[in-house]
């Protein structure tokens, strides 16, 4: 987790040392709520991951891009993508919740960019299973997501 709390005050130089804090702040404790409330949804994992590729790129990156399936009625736990990432809906819907801005719905066809050290959530709200593909660009040996919320897989304190 200290890791995690140093790449993010590095990666946020360019903010003021009160905004350095409170985002390390939020990053070292518990989340349980975006933007005040606890977001709707089942906490579980996407069904049938598959990676499609996770391989190093000519500029030294390390590409990953995986594909699964958010059932209906279920999120995943809060967390970050300290290099930020994007999802793409092949189907069904899922509406992002992101601390700082509104709920957005993206239909199946739609991708949407997931800001790199913003605490999130993604939940199928509707009665369809969604399938997604996941892209994510990072330094190699780089974590794709943090979990910052208690009682989901992969969180820890």
């Amino acid at each position: 987790m200290r890791a995690v709390i140093f790449a993010v005050l590095i990666a946020c130089a360019s903010q003021t040392s009160a905004q350095q804090a409170a985002v390390a702040d939020q990053i070292a404790k518990p989340v349980n709520t975006i933007n005040g409330h606890v977001p709707p949804g089942i906490l579980a994992p996407l069904d049938d991951v598959r990676v499609m590729i996770d391989t190093i790129d000519a500029d030294g990156n390390r590409l990953v891009v995986m594909q699964g399936i958010r059932r209906a009625g279920t999120r995943v736990g809060i967390h970050v993508h300290e290099y930020g990432g994007h999802t793409c809906v092949l189907s069904g819907a899922i509406t992002d919740f992101v601390e700082g801005q509104g709920a957005m719905r993206f239909p199946a066809g739609t991708c949407y960019y997931m800001p790199p050290d913003t605490p999130m959530t993604a939940a199928n709200l509707g009665t369809e299973d969604a399938v997604l593909i996941d892209t994510f660009i990072l330094p190699p040996g780089s974590p794709t997501i943090t979990i910052l919320e208690p009682g989901y897989p992969g969180y820890k304190e």
